[in-house]
Formats: C-alpha cells, sequence, structure tokens
C-alpha cells in the first residue's frame, strides 16, 4: 500500500506536521482508511501534543504492553526496533507497538526520544525496514521526516515513497525555491511529487491558483489554511476529537470551520489520486 511522506526543502515553518495530521485525520475518519503515521524527527512532541496528554501516552502504552505480555521489550519505536531486530515480524505486529488514535483506522509510531548520538543512530537504522513492513500492513502509511536537502536519513525514505508531499507556504521565498527543485532535483521529475500549501490565507494575493499559474502546475495546488480552533486543537492534544466533531456529513455549512474541512477534504482527494496515478504507473 501507499506509503506518503511529508517533507520540505526549506527548515522554514511550513506547518509540515500538522497538514499531515489534519489530511491523515480526515481520510480515518470520512475515508475508513486504515492509517500509520511515523514521526521520523528525533525529540519532538509535536504529534504526541496533538494527540494525547502524558497521561493518555504512558497509560495507554502499559495496558497494551502488559496485554500482549511484551512490557519487558520496550514500545514504541524502540520495542519495534528491537523486534526488527529478532525477525519476528510476521501478521499485524506494528499496531501492538503504536498509539491508538482512531481504533481500527488511525495509529502512530511517536518521536524517539533521546540525547545519545549512538542511540538515535540505532533507531534511525530502523525507519526504513519499518516503512516497508508497514507499507504491507496499512492501507497507507504517512511518515514525517525531518526538513532540509543533503540529508541521507531523509533521502532513503523519499527513495522508497509512492508519494512525496512537498510542503511550502505562500512566502515568495518557498514559491521560487519549490521552482528551482521542480527544474534541478530528480525526484520532482519522478511523477511522485504533489505540492501543499500549509497554513494557507485565503485573503492574499498568492492564491493558489496564481502560485501553481507561475510554478508551471497544471492544477490548482491543495492547501491546508490556518483555522484557529484547529491550532487550538492540536495545542490541547485535542486533535482527534476536532475531527469527530466537524464531520463533513455533520457540519453546517455557515460554520467557519467548514472552508476548512473542504479544503483538507480536496488535499486528501488529491493525495490518494497521486496516490493511485503512482501506483498504476508501476
Amino acid at each position: 500500500m501507499p506509503i506518503v511522506t511529508f517533507w520540505s526543502s526549506t527548515k522554514r515553518e511550513t506547518a509540515q506536521t500538522l497538514s499531515m495530521l489534519a489530511i491523515a485525520c480526515h481520510m480515518a475518519v470520512e475515508n475508513n482508511t486504515r492509517i500509520l503515521i511515523i514521526d521520523t524527527n528525533f525529540n519532538n512532541s509535536t504529534i504526541k501534543n496533538a494527540f494525547f496528554t502524558d497521561r493518555d501516552t504512558s497509560t495507554r502504552k502499559a495496558v497494551k504492553m502488559l496485554n500482549k505480555g511484551k512490557l519487558d521489550i520496550g514500545s514504541g519505536i524502540e520495542g519495534l526496533s528491537k523486534l526488527l531486530a529478532s525477525g519476528k515480524t510476521s501478521g499485524d505486529v506494528i499496531t501492538d507497538y503504536s498509539q491508538v488514535i482512531y481504533k481500527g483506522r488511525l495509529e502512530t509510531i511517536l518521536s524517539y526520544s533521546s540525547d545519545d548520538e549512538m542511540d538515535i543512530q540505532r533507531i534511525k537504522s530502523t525507519y526504513k525496514d519499518l516503512v516497508k513492513i508497514a507499507g504491507r500492513q496499512y492501507d497507507y502509511v504517512f511518515v514525517d521526516i525531518p526538513k532540509g536537502l543533503d540529508n541521507s536519513f531523509s533521502d532513503e525514505i523519499l527513495n522508497i515513497s509512492q508519494v512525496i508531499v512537498y510542503n511550502m507556504t505562500q512566502r515568495q521565498r518557498d514559491i521560487e525555491e519549490y521552482m528551482k527543485l521542480k527544474m534541478e532535483n530528480p525526484l520532482f521529475k519522478s511523477g511522485r511529487v504533489l505540492p501543499l500549501m500549509g497554513r494557507y490565507d485565503r485573503f492574499s494575493k498568492y492564491t493558489k491558483k496564481n502560485i501553481a499559474r507561475d510554478v508551471g502546475e497544471k492544477k490548482e495546488i491543495p492547501a491546508v489554511s490556518y483555522n484557529t480552533l484547529f491550532f487550538e486543537s492540536a495545542n490541547e492534544g485535542q486533535l482527534g476529537n476536532y475531527f469527530l466533531k466537524f464531520r463533513k456529513s455533520l457540519i453546517n455549512s455557515n460554520d467557519r470551520n467548514a472552508v476548512f474541512i473542504d479544503e483538507v477534504a480536496n488535499a486528501a482527494d488529491r493525495l490518494v489520486f497521486k496516490a493511485q496515478e503512482v501506483l498504476m504507473m508501476g
């Protein structure tokens, strides 16, 4: 099944992670799609803070591992790294080590925290195999990777991805950088890249349509706009509840969140279409 990697060449803020979470939640809730989110950014708590409190993660982790009789092997990516090293990866094993957001639909492997460089390198060596195995167990695997160019670790994940969601904003520098990458970077000539604008401002002169025209895209670039309640929900560990509350079938068209949900839905549809297109190309 498709491996979808979210990435940006710039280390400036693009709302990469939150845009990914918005699309993942929408697809899980509205499309009944089974998705695993893998956070490969070390010492990063963005995804954890968006869905869970510290109490949530520690309690769920302990209960899940205790029920499986594996409390001694570790949990999350640490436990999975030991499992992969042992070769015991048959069946639906990843879900035993994930954090559940929507049961049977959306799970995540959270960021690994460590100050030990050798420890970090050990975990890094796990991700490529983990992503491949997850691709056989889930409908979609969403991978959040470090931003920037010339990163061999990120390049490994990009090279095995069916879809690369390139995150940018309406800033002129971001637009110029995207144009340069389209002309010079082989990844952008592979047909696997889908541009996505984060923190989109509908009232800016740099509209989706105008930017698409300027950078030579045939279709309007999908976007996830800035939405106050969405960002507040992410800050409070309530992002999962936000997308349950504002399901397309429940939301009033006059609600201020309706436009945001429609944009997320469009971005999700474009991602699914791109994945199908790439898979058909072989």
